[in-house]
């Protein structure tokens, strides 16, 4: 697997500087000239990435004035992005979450499930340090 771009930021736990996600995202899959359905992928990953990062600031965190990291990867064999969160907040029991009845869809609690759905690869795991979230989103 090897790195064809790679980039680091940390945000504070404030949901409007979320809109920066977006250029970031799109910096990354520049680096792809043969994209099929460039807006298509690059919408879905910002969206998935942006549940994820809402239910850091609203779950993990509870709303506290703290920061998070997001690292960005695009990689190749295959080519792919890769972004991993990396925070301190309260755990996460995956193991408990259930996908929601789509048949009365709830107002809220929607985000696991569209990011399992946008991307093709979605995991969490629990360190010493803190909470770990990989999004893999497949690029050919």
């Amino acid at each position: 697997m090897a790195t064809i771009v790679s980039k680091t930021i940390v945000l504070p736990t404030e949901l409007d500087r979320l809109i920066e996600l977006e250029s970031i995202v799109a910096e990354m899959l520049a680096h792809v000239p043969d994209l099929p359905e460039r807006e298509i992928v690059q919408y879905n990953v910002v969206l998935a990435l942006h549940e994820l990062c809402v239910n850091i600031i609203k779950h993990a965190y509870a709303g506290e004035k703290r920061q998070f990291s997001v690292v960005f990867d695009l990689m190749y064999d295959p080519t792919r992005i890769q972004i991993d969160t990396y925070d301190n907040g309260g755990r996460f029991n995956l193991d408990a979450w259930q996908s929601p009845n789509l048949d009365d869809p709830p107002i809220h609690g929607l985000g696991i499930y569209l990011m399992r759905q946008l991307m093709d690869e979605v995991s969490y795991e629990s360190l010493p340090t803190g909470n770990h979230w990989r999004l893999v989103k497949l690029l050919s």
